[in-house]
């Protein structure tokens, strides 16, 4: 910019401090808004972009977390049916016996019937056939073999009351052999089997 400085001179010195003012908050003006009003709306522009950013995320950290507890709900109510299942009578070792497990769940119901179980014998597990795709967790049918003497009525009441207490038990065989020496008292071979817990299924 180019200034007439004689004709400058010429003017009062009340008008030549008036342009000097003038020019001066001209100038500071510029440069104001060059390096500091510019670089400001840049940056709040930038800014309102990441906002608008992080809101999603946040957004999406919120579904996520309802999602997770969704998911935990559902992971807990398949907890306490597995749980209800296993109490129904999925039976486990017991100091590493099924025969011991098994003992343990009909020994008070035969107190109750009259049936007198003089020994208990674990059978091989039955392996299950095995679906698609296959489960972590294989399951298998333990046979538990119990031998006892009773009356027919003692007999055939033990097994109803077993069959009604432990619906997953079922009878798979059953022998009745006389005693000539007790007629009223028969001696009577009892397998029951049970789903049970087999091997975890290892991953390749």
């Amino acid at each position: 910019m180019n200034f007439n400085a004689p004709l400058i001179q010429k003017l009062a010195p009340s008008m030549r401090r008036a342009l000097i003012v003038t020019l001066v908050a001209t100038v500071s003006a510029v440069a104001l808004f060059s390096f500091a009003i510019l670089p400001t709306r840049t940056r709040l522009k930038s800014l309102t972009l990441e906002i608008g950013v992080l809101k999603d995320t946040l957004a999406s950290m919120h579904q996520d977390i309802a999602a997770t507890d969704q998911q935990k709900a559902k992971t807990a109510a398949l907890a306490a049916e597995r749980d209800a299942f296993l109490e129904s009578g999925v039976i486990e070792p017991l100091l590493g016996s099924f025969a011991m497990r098994g003992k343990t769940l009909l020994d008070p119901l035969a107190q109750e019937t009259g049936f007198n179980i003089e020994t208990v014998k674990e059978l091989p597990l039955i392996q299950l056939q095995v679906p698609t795709p296959a489960p972590l967790q294989l399951y298998g049918r333990q046979p538990v073999e119990f031998t006892g003497r009773g009356s027919y009525t003692q007999i055939t009441a033990f097994i109803s009351y077993a069959e009604r207490s432990l619906p997953l038990a079922t009878l798979s065989s059953l022998l009745i052999l006389g005693q000539p020496q007790n007629p009223e008292i028969h001696k009577a071979i009892i397998t029951f089997e049970w789903p049970a817990k087999g091997e975890k299924r290892k991953l390749p």
